[in-house]
C-alpha cells in the first residue's frame, strides 16, 4: 500500500509537471489551457508532498536492519539480508531479518546460484530456511554453506526467494524503510512477471524479467563438504518488548 502510494505520485507529477508547461507556454490560453496552467501546478505540489511524507515518515522502532546489512530485501514486511562469514572452518550465510509489523510472522528465504547468459549455475546447492520471527523482531539465522574449491575467494551471483505469513494478521506497520521489494516467492515463482509475459503476449510485445539477484563473496579455506542435516540456528537479538539494543553483532566463533 506504501509503495503504491508513492507510485501514484510519482506518476502523477510526470504527468502533471509537462502538462503545466503546456499550458504555461501558450500565449492565447483557453479554458483547457487555463485548466493545465493553474490546476496541474497545485496538482504537482500534493502529489510531490505525498509522496515526502510517506517516503520520510520516521520509524516507531529502530531499524536495525540497515545498518547491518546495507541494502536489504522486502517481501511483504519480512524484510532480510545476508552476510557471508566463517565459523570455525565452514563458510556460513547469516540471514539477518526484520519485521516491519506488530505481529509475528513466519518467513521463508530461498537463495540458488543465478543462472549466468553463457555458462550453468555455480555448484552449490539451493538454500532455504524458514524463521519465525516475533513481533517486529530482529536477529539472523546462521545456515552452513558448502564451497568447492573452485568458488573460494570468488563472488557468485545468487537469486533470492522469499515468502513471508502472518498467522494473526499483520497488525500495525511500525517500520518504514522499504528496501527491494521481492516479489518471487521461496520457490522462485513470480506471478507478477508472469502476468507481465502474459499481457506482453496478449499485446504482441516481448516482455522480459529478470529474477532479484545479490552478489556474495564467498570465503577461502572453508570446507567443500558440510553436515546436510546440521540445524539452521536462528537468533533473535530484539523484539518488541526489548530495550533498545546496542550491540547487534553475532558470536563469528
Amino acid at each position: 500500500m506504501r509503495e503504491a502510494a508513492k507510485v501514484s505520485a510519482v506518476v502523477v507529477l510526470l504527468f502533471a509537471a509537462p502538462a503545466a508547461a503546456v499550458g504555461w507556454f501558450d500565449d492565447r490560453p483557453n479554458l483547457t489551457m487555463n485548466v493545465l496552467r493553474y490546476f496541474c501546478p497545485v496538482l504537482c505540489v500534493l502529489a510531490l508532498g505525498v509522496f515526502l511524507i510517506i517516503h520520510f515518515r520516521p520509524d516507531d522502532i529502530p531499524d536495525y536492519l540497515e545498518p547491518r546489512v546495507g541494502t536489504y530485501f522486502n517481501r511483504d514486511g519480512f524484510c532480510f539480508g545476508i552476510l557471508p562469514a566463517v565459523a570455525g572452518d565452514v563458510c556460513v550465510f547469516d540471514v539477518y531479518f526484520q519485521n516491519q509489523y506488530e505481529n509475528r510472522c513466519v518467513g521463508r528465504v530461498a537463495l540458488r546460484p543465478a543462472q549466468g547468459v553463457f555458462h550453468d549455475r555455480a555448484e552449490i546447492d539451493t538454500i532455504a530456511v524458514e524463521i519465525d520471527c516475533e513481533q517486529a523482531a530482529f536477529g539472523f539465522a546462521r545456515v552452513v554453506v558448502a564451497v568447492p574449491a573452485s568458488l573460494q575467494g570468488r563472488r557468485v551471483a545468487f537469486e533470492a526467494g522469499a515468502s513471508v505469513d502472518y498467522p494473526d494478521d499483520k497488525g500495525l506497520r511500525l517500520r518504514f524503510g522499504d528496501g527491494i521489494t521481492l516479489r518471487a516467492n521461496a520457490n522462485f515463482e513470480d506471478t507478477f512477471a508472469t502476468g507481465l509475459m502474459v499481457a506482453g503476449v496478449l499485446t504482441g510485445q516481448f516482455v522480459r524479467t529478470s529474477p532479484a539477484t545479490m552478489t556474495i563473496d564467498l570465503p577461502c579455506g572453508v570446507a567443500e563438504e558440510v553436515d546436510p542435516t546440521a540445524a539452521v540456528q536462528v537468533i533473535t537479538l530484539w523484539k518488541l518488548s526489548d530495550p533498545t539494543l546496542k550491540d547487534a553483532e553475532p558470536n563469528r566463533g
